[in-house]
């Protein structure tokens, strides 16, 4: 009963539930077209692998690129709401150019401006709520950043099935029309609903900005950010390469693929909530070692395992590790920079895109060199590395602003 209630609580928040349709839908976004792009540029624009790496590589770097820097603006000089508003509005524009270009370097263009720009919306919309979550003055923000990630994760769950669905009946122009309209749902969810905060007022209150080159190069920061970056390497390492390793390695069927995925997006949904209840009593960082740990025990299990099945009870391992270290990862990356939670959170969005990127062509090539199975124990490595360099955080929250106050110049 108190656990329904910290949950209930949660809608008192200014513009919650605006905000939890908007992340929904915005998942629902980018589950229409991230998993396709790469059959979109294979089968409808015929790029080669290469070509496609290309594509795919400058697609993820301007994603790191602008989205740090509309991260920065946020912070000290536009309102939230308006960042939000161009980058769901570069998405809109950008997917109405892919139903009719098909020139490789005009798609290239679109990408690099349009999707990088796009890519903005999800940590400032994370970054928007936890402003609001402050304004509030509730003191469940872990709870509140960790259920919108239950709805974006949900999104993930139900997505893919509905673009195939309209990929199978209407073609990539079908669903890049469909991936437009959603993002223009969710352009008038925050035009209409959202307010936009005071940038000038706030940049007066706060202090003065990060130097954030000097921050990054902290140790402490630089272990975090890399700990992130390997586990997100590792965990795209281990979607890429569970679906062969089944049915290549453990001779398994495609159904039982399905089932594996199944199980672990239905159990980490439940557990995002449990996550944050417990945020609010233990310390993030201790339980993000414990994800670390949880990762390491999966990936070192699935490689010696000799059967499919034995892999589904080892779902719940994955689910527990994806649950708390990407569930806690936005709100923990937020109290590194409490003041600056628009550039926080893209800190974090960018260690995802970053493993993303390197992690499937990390994966090819070790599974064409050693085998399926070897890619697990090197994600295991991976983990473990992940984990040595996340014990160099040892700092309290309240050490963590005044190490914060010593890096603003």
């Amino acid at each position: 009963m108190h656990k329904l209630k910290q949950i209930w609580a949660l809608f008192s928040i200014p513009n919650y539930t605006i905000l939890i349709i908007s992340t929904l839908l915005l998942g629902i976004c980018i589950s229409f077209t991230y998993p396709f792009l790469s059959l979109f540029g294979v089968d409808e624009v015929g790029m080669s692998p290469s070509y496609l790496g290309y594509f795919m590589t400058v697609t993820a770097a301007s994603s790191v690129l602008i989205s740090t820097v509309l991260g920065r603006l946020s912070d000290r000089y536009w309102g939230r709401k308006w960042v939000i508003i161009l980058s769901v509005s570069a998405a809109i524009i950008g997917y109405i150019l892919f139903i009719y270009v098909r020139n490789y370097y005009v798609l290239l263009a679109v990408s690099f401006l349009c999707l990088g720009t796009a890519s903005s919306a999800f940590p400032q919309m994370f970054a928007y709520a936890r402003e609001e979550v402050n304004r509030s003055g509730s003191k469940q923000a872990d709870m509140a950043i960790n259920t919108l990630r239950m709805f974006f994760s949900l999104a993930w769950v139900i997505g893919p099935a509905i673009a195939a669905i309209l990929l199978a009946s209407a073609g990539f122009q079908g669903l890049f029309l469909s991936a437009a309209v959603t993002y223009g749902i969710v352009f008038l969810f925050v035009l209409i609903f959202l307010k936009n905060s005071n940038r000038q007022e706030t940049a007066q209150k706060n202090e003065a900005p990060v130097n954030l080159r000097k921050f990054l190069l902290k140790p402490r920061i630089a272990g975090v950010l890399g700990s992130f970056i390997l586990l997100s390497v590792a965990s795209t390492m281990s979607l890429v390469n569970l679906p062969l390793y089944v049915t290549r390695t453990l001779h398994g069927s495609q159904s039982d693929v399905g089932v594996l995925f199944s199980v672990a997006a239905a159990v980490e949904i439940p557990l995002l909530i449990g996550v944050g209840i417990l945020a609010a009593k233990y310390r993030k960082s201790k339980l993000i070692k414990i994800g670390a740990v949880f990762a390491i025990a999966y990936y070192a299990l699935v490689a010696v395992t000799p059967i499919v099945w034995a892999i589904v009870p080892m779902q719940f391992l994955s689910a527990v590790a994806v649950s708390i270290v990407m569930g806690l990862g936005i709100s923990y990356f937020q109290d590194l920079l409490p003041q600056e939670p628009g550039t926080a959170t893209t800190l974090y969005s960018n260690t995802s895109v970053v493993g993303n990127m390197l992690g499937g062509i990390i994966a090819g090539s070790v599974a064409e060199w050693f085998g399926f199975r070897i890619v697990f124990i090197v994600c295991a490595v991976m983990a473990a590395i992940a984990f040595l360099l996340l014990l160099t955080d040892r700092e309290s929250s309240v050490q963590a602003i005044e190490e914060h106050n010593s890096v603003s110049t």
